[in-house]
Formats: C-alpha cells, structure tokens, sequence
C-alpha cells in the first residue's frame, strides 16, 4: 500500500512538472502579437455592425477569446463592435473600425496566436497639430477646431494607452512583441497648406516616434491613404504624395493606395463621401491586415544555404550573418553555372528597394550573362554614419563571399543616390572594382570632388536628357574621375530622373564588355 502512494504521489508530479514546463515552453513561443491603430474618423470607424452578415459575426464570435481590443484609453475587452448613440448622420446603435476584419483577418491566418490591438482615435484630427509627437501650441491652434481639439496631445496619450495595456500584460505574466501599426489620418492636414506641404516630413518623424519610444526601429508602419476632396487647392493630393514618399522611402511600411474616383469602388463610403461605410471599413481593416502579411513575408528572409541554393535563371533573397540584418537579392543568369565564375553587379536603390533596381537591370543583366545583386534597407537621408557604413561593409562582404563572381569584374551600380553610394564604395573598400554604373546619380556635389576614388575603373554615366540634377554634374564629376584615372562615358535616354530602359543599359554592358 505504501509503494502504491509513493508510486501515485511520482506519478502526480511527473504530470504538475509536465504541465509547468509545456506552459513555459507555450508562454515563450506565443507572445501576444500587439497591433497598434491610430488616426482620425476613418480609424474611430463608421460601420454598422448589423449591415455584417451572419457568418461574419460567426467568424469574429470565433476568434474574439484570443482577439481583444483596448480603444481610446478603455480595458482591453474581446474584440466585437462598440456603442454608438444614433444620430442623423448614422443612425444605428453597433459601430465598428477598421481594427474588426483587420484583427479577424490576423486571428484566422495565425490560428494559434493571441492578439491585443491598442486603438487611439479622434475625428477631425491632425498629425500636424494634435498628433505631433511634438506637441506644438501655436501649430495645434492653427489647425485644430475648437477649445478641446487644440489642447489634445494624441500621440502622448496613445504613448500612455500603450505603456498601461503593455503593463498589464506583464502583471499577468505574459510576454508580447508589437508587430505593427496602422495608420489612417491625413484628411485634416490638407486644410492648411503648411501641414499639406509638410506631411511626408511629420508622417516620418511619427514614424520615427513610435518606434524610439518602443525601442523597435524595424516596426512596421502601414498607411492608410486618403483620398478626401476638402481643404485648400491641391491640399488632399499634397497629402497623398506625402504619403507615398514616406513610405517608399521607408524599408519597413507600406501603404494601402486609395482611389479618388468618387464611385470610391475600393473603398465603399458613406453618402457624405468622407467616411468609409461597412463594406469600406470591412475592405479597410482586411487591407491593413494583408499590408501586414506583406512586411513579415519581406523581412522573413534566412541567411545563405550554400551554392545549391543559387539556381540559373532565379532571384532568391538573403539576409547577412551580422548585427544590421542586411538583406539582399541575387538574380542568378540562365547561363550561369557553378564551375564558372561570372561578372557581379551589385546595385543600390535610393529607397532601400534592392528588389526593385533588381528587377529593371535583371533583363540586361540575363543577355549578358552576369549575376545581378540588389541591396535593400541601404537608402538615402540615412543619418547615422557609422551605422550606414556597417551595414554596407556587413552586406557586401556577405554578398562577396557567398556569391561566385569573377573578382576581376565587380561592377557597382546606382540609381539617384544609390549611384552616389557606389561611388562612395570605391572610397573605401578594399576590392577592385572593375566600373561603376551611374544611373542620375554624381559623386555628391562640391564637397566630393576631392576624394580619392579607386583608379582604374570604367565609369557609365546614363543620365536622363530632361534630368537637370544629374546633368549639371556630370562633367564636373567626370573631370574628377578622369583625375583618378578612371576611363568616363556618358549615355542618355529620351527621359527624366529614371533609370535608363533595358535598351541603353545593354548598350553601357556591351561598352563594359570590352574593357
């Protein structure tokens, strides 16, 4: 009888250790994914939960116990519609965002992950007065209408919102990542035409902000663009430039690009033509969702797998082995082949895009028979020097001794100010390099006419004809070159600040062919 206890008693404990060690396994690989929403009415949201069909309401009754929603300060509760008071304009009682379809659409691809969405919205708002992380007086009062708009300090308070739902989640013992924001403002800023002109600078600065704060410079950030009609003249489309500009010069956002055909089939709207109806807001938090999806499947990239992984005529990405996680594409030639070496391109984008410069050299790089090197994140304003530098050197190292290329044929090339970065290379790294391509790109102006650039290199200067930056340089920067013992020629296209067409470029790698 007494073994018989001893043996129950082992038994029981065996299991309590097997159940704690499963919960901490569980605990440390399914961190609560935090989303977090802002922005203006178009974020507060104007659906009609009733309009949702019954299987809609089904599939969020579905995932609401692992799906809740903090909004505008409040405890976090299942994610599900929230009180409206009905009025003329809408006059029904359950209201939604946004966050309904974006939170549904999350839960349903990732079935086992719980996710908090922490929502700050406040109609008829602006990022250049109430949403400035720095909150400006006289700004605010320019812009805001009212007593109460023009003393609200939106970003602090989401700051706060955030910092309370992320305390709590620690009292109760749960670990969390914040895997993005979503943002959908913009429509007050056109009213002013300081804070049109200036979005792109301030949305980046907000960018900026988010991330400092949450110490996380590889949030994802993704935009909701507007595509509203009031304000003063060309206000609305000085935001929506803004807008792209700052995303596209940003490696890790994106932007759900509107339509401003006023049938507003993208995006349905209620008759007032501003606000987003049921089907628009469904439509909208689907499109946040996927925007999401984009970016993790953009930064899911794995270091090299060896040669095998190089197959001809495919582009594969590949992220570095070093601290700045650099990523780069690598389009392989139908020609190529294992026990030969091949001329290397190694190209930069100004925006950081390596896949997109990639892809407009890729049909000359496959006629002549060269690997073709994209590099991403690498962009133009970049402000920590001593960074920037670390990720060129861990990117191209990785690249130089991964990839087989002939060593005697390392061309770099550039578009805009990825052409001045190839230029800045040959300054410093120890490699030969055997010619730059310049797309509308020079050295950097004055300041850069003095610098000792690698001697030896045949430099293509593809400029467009209607490309007035690039060409007030060029025969000052190729003077310099020349002093350095470079062999210069100029090729044109029938265009402005762009990347030359396929046709000229096979013309600057034929040129190249013969040196």
């Amino acid at each position: 009888m007494k073994f018989l206890k001893i043996t129950i008693l082992f038994s029981v404990l065996i299991l309590v250790s097997c159940k704690v060690e499963g919960q901490e396994s569980t605990n440390a690989s399914n961190k609560v994914q935090v989303v977090l929403l802002a922005g203006q009415s178009n974020m507060a949201g104007a659906g009609n939960y009733d309009e949702l069909d019954e299987e809609f309401h089904k599939r969020i009754e579905k995932i609401s116990n692992r799906v809740s929603l903090s909004f505008n300060g409040s405890k976090a509760k299942q994610l599900s519609y929230f009180n409206n008071k009905p009025s003329e304009k809408y006059n029904f009682t359950k209201r939604f965002g946004p966050e309904l379809s974006l939170g549904l659409t999350l839960a349903e691809k990732n079935p086992t992950k719980e996710y908090l969405l922490i929502k700050r919205s406040q109609g008829g708002t602006a990022l250049y007065g109430a949403w400035n992380p720095k909150w400006d007086a006289e700004k605010a009062k320019a812009i805001e209408k009212g007593e109460f708009k023009q003393n609200l300090k939106l970003y602090e308070m989401h700051i706060a919102d955030i910092s309370k739902n992320l305390k709590e989640l620690e009292a109760k013992g749960k670990s969390f990542e914040i895997i993005g924001l979503a943002w959908m403002q913009g429509e007050n800023d056109a009213i002013l035409e300081a804070s049109a002109k200036g979005y792109k600078n301030n949305l980046k600065a907000l960018i900026k902000a988010y991330r400092s704060e949450f110490k996380s410079p590889e949030m994802p950030f993704v935009v909701g663009q507007i595509n509203s009609r009031y304000g003063v003249e060309g206000g609305a489309k000085m935001v929506r430039k803004g807008m792209l500009n700052a995303v596209y010069q940003d490696y890790y956002s994106a932007i759900i690009k509107t339509s401003t055909d006023t049938s507003w089939s993208d995006f349905p709207k209620h008759t007032d033509n501003v606000h987003y109806n049921s089907e628009g807001q469904k439509r909208l938090g689907v499109a946040f969702a996927n925007s999401f999806f984009d970016i993790e499947r953009k930064l899911d990239v794995k270091p090299f797998k060896g040669l095998n992984s190089l197959k001809a005529g495919a582009t594969i990405r590949i992220k570095t082995l070093g601290k700045t996680n650099m990523i780069y594409n690598v389009y392989t030639p139908t020609s190529y082949k294992k026990n030969k070496l091949s001329p290397i391109i190694i190209a930069f984008s100004p925006a950081g895009n390596g896949a997109g410069i990639l892809n407009q050299m890729k049909e000359s790089a496959e006629k002549f028979g060269l690997i073709l090197v994209g590099c991403d994140k690498l962009k133009n304003g970049m402000k920590d020097v001593a960074l920037e530098q670390k990720m060129e050197d861990e990117v191209m190292d990785d690249i130089l001794k991964n990839i087989p290329h002939d060593s005697n044929r390392i061309y770099l090339a550039g578009f805009s100010g990825g052409a001045m970065r190839a230029y800045s290379l040959t300054t410093r790294r120890p490699e030969t390099y055997a010619g730059v391509i310049a797309y509308g790109g020079w050295l950097g102006g004055k300041d850069y006419q003095g610098k000792k650039y690698q001697s030896g290199m045949s430099i293509a200067i593809v400029n467009g004809e209607k490309d007035k930056g690039a060409n007030k340089w060029k025969d000052i920067d190729s003077k310099t070159l020349i002093k350095n013992k470079c062999e210069v020629k100029f090729f044109s296209h029938p265009s402005g600040h762009k990347i030359a067409p396929a046709k000229i470029t096979n013309e600057v790698l034929s040129w190249l062919n013969t040196k």
